[in-house]
């Protein structure tokens, strides 16, 4: 049963779940708006231009375009406020700079690669965003009437869905976050009066099987239906005009009862959460518009070796594609059912 307030919009997974927001802080510089909140986080408040309506439902466990929080030169900062000082932890691992240490070298080149890593990521991810921004600044003043062109890089053949990056992302997750664990499990097991460090890491332990039990099933399924492919019968789509493609027809696709197709349209916000030191910022996912349409077992069974029409009507009262900006707005197509799961991009642009 939910707590009062909250109301599920949809019975298929990722939940769509919301709640009025309560009466929450400003942060500076940013006009005011009406948010949703989630039951995991407290929005408090968008962080770029526009508003949303307060009862927009918030997408729960979907797969944002957004890597992180931070754009290119906050990013670059960010990071070379780490990369120095991994540097620095492995070379002391490594004995190329001389001093005292107290943990096997191993342990301290692990710490070490943390913050070189976790720095060398959000350098390389600014660097990445400044370049993206300089290309699409520079051909859509070239070609302002194809603003596809310089949003993202479409294949006009169709969009693919990787299960296997999928899953080999998951696979790095959690190994990342036992590895993350290693340093509190030494200082628990050699360090005398430390056995909190092993009881918390032990118990982070047993939730980061999770993440294991997550990535065994994406490899099932990834090995059960391999990657998919959803085929456009146009290029780009209009608002105000159908939507068609044929999604091509992953193995056994005859196993499953009923698929579920959505067309969606998403926008992604940088949200705060929490007060004062303990604030945070997370990416959230709007849900703005959803179609969705439902295919039955003898119609997937039809379609079991070739390929799966869809069709919808794009409305003209939403937004289009605006994935160079951070955060983006996208629309996409989701195909869910039985075991089978997989999220497409479309091209949805006005032309001039």
């Amino acid at each position: 049963m939910l707590a009062q307030g909250y109301v599920v919009t949809d019975s298929h997974s990722p939940i769509v779940l919301y709640r009025r927001a309560p009466q929450i802080r400003d942060i500076p510089g940013e006009a005011a708006v009406s948010v949703t909140v989630n039951p995991r986080a407290e929005i408090l408040r968008q962080q770029m231009p526009g508003t949303i309506a307060a009862d927009t439902p918030v997408l729960l466990n979907h797969p944002a375009q957004s890597t992180t929080t931070i754009d290119r030169w906050a990013s670059i900062f960010f990071g070379l406020l780490f990369l120095p000082c991994g540097a620095f932890i492995i070379a002391v691992a490594l004995q190329l700079i001389p001093g005292k240490k107290n943990a096997p070298h191993a342990l301290i080149g692990l710490i070490g690669s943390f913050f070189f890593l976790g720095g060398l990521f959000f350098v390389v991810h600014g660097i990445h965003g400044l370049i993206r921004r300089a290309l699409y600044r520079r051909q859509i003043a070239a070609q302002p009437a194809q603003p596809w062109l310089a949003d993202y890089h479409w294949h006009r053949e169709g969009s693919s869905f990787s299960a296997f990056q999928a899953m080999v992302s998951r696979l790095a997750a959690a190994i990342f976050w036992y590895a993350f664990l290693v340093p509190f499990f030494w200082v628990g097991i050699t360090q005398p009066g430390t056995r909190v460090f092993l009881f918390g890491a032990g118990l982070f332990a047993l939730v980061g099987l999770f993440f294991w039990v997550r990535w065994a099933k994406m490899m099932r399924d990834f090995l059960h239906h391999g990657n998919s492919f959803l085929v456009f019968d146009s290029f780009p789509y209009i608002p105000c005009r159908p939507f068609q493609a044929r999604l091509r027809a992953p193995r056994h696709l005859d196993s499953i009862e009923e698929l579920t197709v959505t067309l969606r349209c998403v926008q992604e916000k940088y949200v705060e959460r929490g007060f004062g030191n303990n604030r945070s910022t997370e990416v959230v996912c709007f849900e703005l518009y959803r179609d969705v349409t439902t295919f039955n077992h003898e119609q997937l069974v039809g379609a079991a070796h070739s390929y799966l029409p869809i069709s919808f009507r794009l409305p003209d009262n939403q937004p289009t594609n605006h994935l160079a900006d951070t955060p983006p707005t996208y629309w996409e197509i989701e195909a869910r059912g039985g075991d089978y799961e997989a999220y497409f991009l479309i091209p949805v642009y006005r032309t001039v």
